[in-house]
């Protein structure tokens, strides 16, 4: 789902470029000339015994007012802009439902979505914004025709790992869309880059995002037979790091929110402390489905979005 809404805010990045509001760069400047002066303090005070403390504790008191009704107001500006994004959006969702055609009402609820994030967004990875910018060849597999495409990103990505597997270190990292022409790293996507701690064949890199991309056909092979809850796998590429010395391999997914849980196990080891069986019944389906060739286990990630699944085959 993570990988389909980076599509949608893609395809949607020229026509809303223009709703993504950073209301940090409002401007102020409608309250410079504002007079917030006690009229009981005023300079007609004709005390000719008042000193220069007391003009000062004046002066002070004068500014946190100041300050404070500047941000009330400002305060009030956002909560109304967005109260009227809302409003906007509950509009435009009434209006999409009306389109008869699916096909073009499902594009549209889409670019709604796509739109609405842009606006809402805040960026909870900033810190990544001031990392150096680098260039990456990124590998993609298509399961359905068996080929590779391939395209020139950029990204940005911590130096030290937020968390490691039994076999690879993941990185927190952006991604600029290739779709438009933004360039606003507060905008990127949220990624994942996964690096390998003992340095493999490169082909075992390309057989690891093959073999995910062909346990996620199995994903939307289970979905099409109407389960309780629907299922999905991430994406996942291979990126050569262009600008690093002897342009190492490594893999990129996009992250995924939320609380991470292991659901089952290359070993026959079944996560059961919430008793789901969502996943138990994905990896069963996979066995018979196949007439007992295969069988899809290793399942973790959040929710029923996973990732690093692995295939385990008759053979």
């Amino acid at each position: 789902m993570a990988a389909a809404v980076e599509n949608a805010a893609a395809f949607n990045a020229e026509s809303d470029s223009d709703s993504d509001l950073d209301m940090g760069d409002c401007d102020l400047f409608l309250f410079d000339d504002l007079d917030i002066s006690d009229g009981s303090d005023s300079s007609k005070d004709k005390d000719s015994g008042a000193d220069s403390n007391s003009a000062e504790e004046q002066n002070e008191e004068s500014e946190v007012i100041e300050d404070n009704l500047r941000h009330i107001v400002f305060r009030s500006m956002t909560n109304q802009i967005l109260q009227s994004q809302e409003e906007d959006l509950a509009n435009d969702w009434k209006q999409v439902r009306k389109i008869p055609n699916q096909t073009q009402r499902q594009k549209r609820m889409w670019k709604l979505s796509a739109s609405h994030i842009t606006a809402t967004k805040r960026d909870g990875w900033k810190e990544i914004n001031s990392i150096p910018t680098e260039r990456a060849k990124r590998y993609r597999y298509s399961p359905r025709k068996g080929i590779w495409t391939e395209d020139e990103i950029q990204l940005k990505i911590e130096k030290e790992p937020f968390s490691n597997g039994a076999m690879r270190e993941c990185f927190r990292a952006k991604k600029l869309s290739n779709f438009g022409h933004n360039t606003d790293w507060a905008a990127a996507t949220y990624c994942v880059v996964k690096r390998y701690m003992d340095v493999p064949d490169k082909k075992t890199l390309f057989d690891d995002v093959r073999l995910q991309m062909d346990a996620k056909l199995w994903g939307e092979e289970y979905n099409k037979h109407h389960p309780p809850k629907k299922v999905d796998i991430m994406q996942m590429s291979v990126i050569e790091m262009l600008d690093r010395p002897g342009t190492p391999y490594y893999h990129l997914e996009n992250y995924i929110e939320g609380d991470y849980v292991k659901y089952n196990s290359n070993s026959g080891f079944v996560h059961d402390e919430d008793a789901r069986t969502t996943p138990q019944a994905f990896s069963h389906f996979t066995f018979e489905c196949s007439q007992h060739r295969l069988i899809v286990v290793d399942i973790q990630g959040v929710g029923d979005l996973w990732t690093d699944p692995q295939i385990h085959t008759y053979k």
